[in-house]
């Protein structure tokens, strides 16, 4: 699940897809939709929360990352 912090009393969750190396992969689907080419050297995780443990705030580009999965995502088939 990826969540972003656009105010300090907001959380969006930006995505929820697999965490593993399948193509489904959350962030192979986040890179995709940034049009970011995936790095070959292992991702660095950076901190979730600041020192005094405040998720990293930044609406704008919360708002990026939200409108570019929103345009990437394919429809889906709803099943009857």
């Amino acid at each position: 699940m990826l969540t972003a912090w656009p105010a300090d009393d907001e959380a969006v969750v930006l995505a929820i897809a697999r965490h593993d190396t399948t193509a489904e992969d959350v962030y192979t689907t986040l890179l995709a939709a940034l049009d970011l080419t995936v790095p070959e050297e292992e991702r660095q995780k950076p901190p979730c929360c600041d020192d005094e443990g405040n998720p990293p705030i930044d609406e704008a580009t919360a708002l990026e990352i939200a409108d570019a999965l929103t345009r990437h995502a394919r429809p889906r088939r709803r099943r009857t």
